[in-house]
């Protein structure tokens, strides 16, 4: 492998476990793609990450660019002769301006092809930039190009201009083979980050005789980072980490004698430290009567704790190998304890006034400046819910009864300390209360989804309501002029709105044997937007905006491992935000796996050349004056023949609700398709086959029209 390694080491001070391998993904490929824009591209590429740095590393790399050859284009070629056979004004004029001398003509004028014909030109030779000399734009513009969840100010500035940061930057290595890239980061009113070739371990250990915690130490290569780093208490490599956490955790729940719930979070939380331990923490037993949600959120969401199901017992994550004396697990205990006492102390409080009696202090708690209080967001809601739910044939009144409570907690002490619990402890004191099991839990679950992930609400009821605070939020929200732009979005409308989508969805395969009548977005979210009493000329401005909003994130929806892209854009080429999303969600799943089962290929390129062929006044005719007796090819003939039996099926299909046979059935024309297509000109000098030919198009074109737009498929087909 011939060039030089890189190597880059942004030491910050500790990012947020779940930015992290983000950050790294995104930081390499920034410098994969600045390398690539410089003509420097890497053999090898590849990052590692933890808290507090994000290293790329690349092998392989070119020492310089390579020499670029251009051309320089002059007069035509006909114009840089004279009479006599010599070079013409024209011609002497453009190579002076190229700094070339008459002595030179000959040699370096020449003849050049161009699709415009032939032009007088030179070629140029440009060496090529040491790649030391590039790489500190290609650093710094990598920096500026890493996604970052949320940018810190932090007063520093590169070349000049401001710059932040997802932390404040301490130190970086930047090494280019055994060079060091010339490269700085100015911080007003402290010293300079100076790209070198220092890095630094842990502030707490070190395995180096006579070395303090935290102590700087020199790097020339991947491999001394990653040792050096491994003396000095710090794991790079995030799988190590996590196998580290996973058998520390093992070690705690042995001692307990029970499992703790981990589930995925080990994959997040080995990025919290940079070498991972364990510590097993108690609390006292009675704690175990708070409801199970509130203590998760003091140990989970809170501390980032492992809790147990049934024991009073957590599992502390570390960011030391050992606690010999046990002041980390003391620690831990303690701020646990504490934390629950206020939760305790809080929820007691709620509890001494009966959630309903707490609506009217909702009128002080303020929704959005312009769209009034979370009072008349609920007053809103009512009735959008109880709506919803009686369309599907769910508990109107339960649903209408949950929407006008699920805010109330809002008020509460609970959700003041802890904002996570919104909705949640709410549906906690309504159980209490005696509410019936529609009602509690349509307001414990009404934040559900959280986009396009997690648990749905657990009842039809739950959906509505999630439903309509999702559809209340997005009307007014627009009405008040608060749509994303770019890549702001600070009310999260862009996950209300997947979070709608989901819902609608997934509802009637999640809450079976009710009626098939879940609203279209269209539907919901016109309805809410009249509850808002906008005038006709603002609504109408707003829902043409919410119409491009809601069907730019349909795609977002349905697009993963087993629906391709193409597969959705065909669909949705015919089904907007005005259709309902469960069935347009079936026709994307069973074309999906028609494409797997079926000459799709071929009919993709059949609508393309369809489309092509056919005149969009002969589209909007469908075929309606196909003769078949002027059909007289054989392959005219078999095509007409068995369009006319499949069509009756795909049409009978769809009429049921049937779509993976109707996309069956339609897969079975590509034969006679494709002969058609080798054995007749559609184009005959005849005039009435012409005509006749292109309305046996045209009617192959309303039937692919049914599906979509077959053409968008054909990278899904097999």
């Amino acid at each position: 492998m011939s060039g030089r390694t890189l190597l880059i080491e942004i030491g910050c001070e500790e990012i947020p476990a779940d930015w992290v391998a983000g950050l790294a993904k995104g930081f390499e490929t920034a410098v994969a793609e600045g390398l690539d824009r410089q003509r420097l591209t890497a053999d090898t590429i590849g990052s590692h990450s933890t808290a507090r740095r994000l290293v790329v590393h690349g092998a392989g790399i070119p020492e310089s660019q390579p020499d670029e050859v251009r051309e320089v284009l002059g007069p035509p070629w006909r114009v840089a002769r004279d009479a006599g056979g010599g070079w013409s004004r024209a011609a002497a004029g453009f190579a002076r301006r190229q700094g070339i001398e008459e002595r030179d003509f000959e040699e370096r004028l020449q003849a050049v092809e161009t699709p415009r014909g032939q032009y007088l030109g030179i070629r140029q030779v440009a060496p090529g930039e040491p790649a030391i000399r590039i790489l500190p734009g290609i650093l710094e513009d990598a920096l500026r190009a890493v996604p970052l969840p949320k940018a810190m100010n932090w007063d520093a500035s590169i070349g000049a201009k401001p710059f932040a940061f997802v932390r404040p930057i301490r130190w970086i290595v930047a090494l280019f083979g055994d060079e060091a890239i010339p490269f700085r980061i100015e911080v007003t009113g402290g010293a300079p980050v100076v790209a070198g070739n220092v890095s630094y371990g842990h502030r707490a250990r070190t395995a180096v005789p006579g070395e303090s915690p935290g102590a700087a130490f020199l790097v020339d290569s991947l491999e001394s980072l990653v040792e050096g780093l491994r003396n000095r208490y710090v794991l790079l490599d995030a799988e190590e980490r996590r196998a580290r956490l996973l058998a520390a955790i093992g070690r705690c729940e042995t001692e307990a004698g029970e499992c703790a719930e981990v589930g995925a979070a080990a994959d997040v939380h080995k990025d919290l430290v940079e070498f991972p331990g364990a510590v097993l923490g108690r609390f006292p037993d009675e704690f175990l009567s708070l409801p199970k949600e509130i203590r998760d959120t003091v140990l989970v969401h809170h501390q980032k704790f492992f809790p147990f199901p049934t024991s009073p017992s957590f599992i502390a994550v570390t960011n030391l190998p050992d606690d010999p004396e046990g002041r980390v697990r003391r620690g831990a205990e303690r701020v646990v304890v504490a934390r629950l006492r206020d939760a305790r102390f809080f929820r007691d409080e709620d509890r001494k006034v009966p959630l309903a009696e707490t609506r009217p202090r909702l009128a002080g708690v303020v929704f959005h400046q312009r769209l009034g209080s979370f009072r008349e967001k609920a007053d809103r809601m009512e009735p959008l819910a109880g709506w919803i739910a009686e369309a599907v044939g769910a508990d109107a009144d339960a649903a209408s009864k949950a929407a006008g409570l699920a805010k109330c907690d809002l008020t509460g002490n609970l959700v003041g300390e802890f904002a996570s619990l919104q909705g949640v402890a709410g549906g906690l004191l309504l159980r209490e209360e005696g509410a019936s099991e529609a009602v509690w839990q349509a307001v414990h679950d009404h934040y559900r989804p959280a986009g396009l992930d997690g648990d749905l609400p657990r009842s039809p009821e739950g959906a509505a309501v999630s439903l309509a605070d999702r559809a209340d939020t997005l009307a007014g929200l627009f009405l008040a002029g608060e749509e994303p732009s770019g890549s702001g979005d600070p009310f999260a409308l862009r996950r209300a709105a997947l979070s709608l989508i989901r819902v609608l969805r997934d509802a009637p395969a999640e809450y079976p044997g009710l009626r098939s009548g879940w609203p279209s977005p269209a539907a919901l979210l016109g309805r809410a937007l009249d509850g808002h009493h906008p005038d006709d000329e603002q609504g109408a401005v707003v829902a043409g905006k919410l119409v491009t909003f809601v069907n730019d994130r349909l795609p977002h929806a349905f697009v993963g491992p087993s629906t391709p892209r193409g597969v959705v854009n065909a669909v949705l080429a015919i089904r907007d935000w005005s259709h309902p999303v469960a069935d347009t969600w079936q026709r994307i799943t069973d074309l999906a796996k028609a494409v797997g089962s079926g000459d799709y290929a071929t009919l993709a390129a059949a609508s393309r050349r369809v489309r092509r062929i056919l005149a969009p006044e002969v589209r909007e005719g469908r075929g309606t004056d196909l003769d078949p007796a002027l059909l007289t090819e054989p392959a005219e003939e078999r095509l007409y023949a068995r369009l006319e039996r499949e069509e009756a099926e795909v049409l009978r299909c769809f009429a049921e609700n049937r779509y993976f046979p109707a996309f069956r059935a339609l897969a079975t024309l590509s034969p006679a398709i494709a002969t058609f297509f080798d054995d007749v000109l559609v184009m005959a000098e005849d005039p009435a086959v012409r005509a006749n030919r292109l309305a046996l198009l045209a009617r192959l074109d309303a039937l692919f029209s049914e599906v979509g737009d077959l053409s968008q498929i054909e990278a899904s087909a097999p």
